[in-house]
């Protein structure tokens, strides 16, 4: 189960990122990002979506229609969970680096994906190209800082549901060298958390509500720490 939950993420993202085949694994950080620190670091956030119930798995059209309608309750909660926390994620990253003495800048209106065209399949490299904001924005390496999807994911077989919904969200952060579009550090991140407790507690689902915000503090922590600066030894 957790094999099938990894390989439809995957695919989720990848398609989210432009419909290629070849499958980008993460990428550490390039110690490049931190070598000239006269240069200017932008941070970006994406476009951030609203929360949505996810029903995977092996389903024919009526099974999905079947376990959709039955979701409703489910997804009328889901669609009202805040993921706004999110949106300041890119500025703290910025006071990180900038802590650790780098030049940033914080792009203010979030990327929209579909402005950026999409590039030749090439592993190693951003699936976007984001080279013209160097010149737009007098940036030289870009954090782009995408939650790709947020809700509950569940997994079916037909209209027999093989998992409890549980909160879940998966983020994509990369860093990008403006001058040739390569990828400096790429990271997917997915939180899972289940509902302690009863799920299917209608209509408010407070356990799993209470998940998913468990589940969004753990993913901002994860995006930021990569950025952090370095604690200094005790002397």
């Amino acid at each position: 189960m957790k094999a099938l939950r990894f390989s439809l993420i995957l695919a989720f993202v990848f398609s989210w990122l432009g419909g290629c085949t070849a499958v980008q694994q993460p990428v550490p950080m390039d110690d490049a990002l931190w070598s000239e620190k006269q240069e200017v670091i932008g941070i970006a956030l994406v476009d951030v979506p609203k929360p949505a119930v996810v029903l995977a798995g092996q389903q024919g059209l009526l099974d999905y229609a079947v376990n959709s309608g039955l979701a409703a309750a489910l997804r009328s909660k889901v669609e009202t969970w805040e993921v706004s926390s999110f949106s300041e994620v890119p500025k703290q990253v910025a006071e990180e680096i900038s802590a650790r003495g780098y030049k940033t800048k914080l792009l203010e209106a979030p990327i929209a994906l579909a402005e950026h065209q999409e590039t030749k399949s090439k592993l190693g490299y951003a699936k976007r190209d984001f080279t013209p904001l160097k010149q737009e924005h007098q940036i030289d390496k870009l954090v782009v800082i995408a939650l790709v999807n947020a809700g509950t994911f569940r997994t079916y077989y037909g209209m027999i549901p093989t998992s409890k919904p549980v909160a879940q969200i998966n983020t994509l952060t990369q860093v990008i060298d403006l001058d040739d579009n390569r990828l400096l550090y790429y990271q997917p991140n997915t939180q899972n958390r289940s509902a302690e407790g009863d799920w299917d507690e209608k209509p408010e689902y407070p356990n799993l509500t209470n998940a998913f915000y468990q589940a969004l503090d753990a993913t901002e922590q994860d995006v930021i720490a990569p950025f952090r600066a370095p604690l200094l030894s005790a002397q």
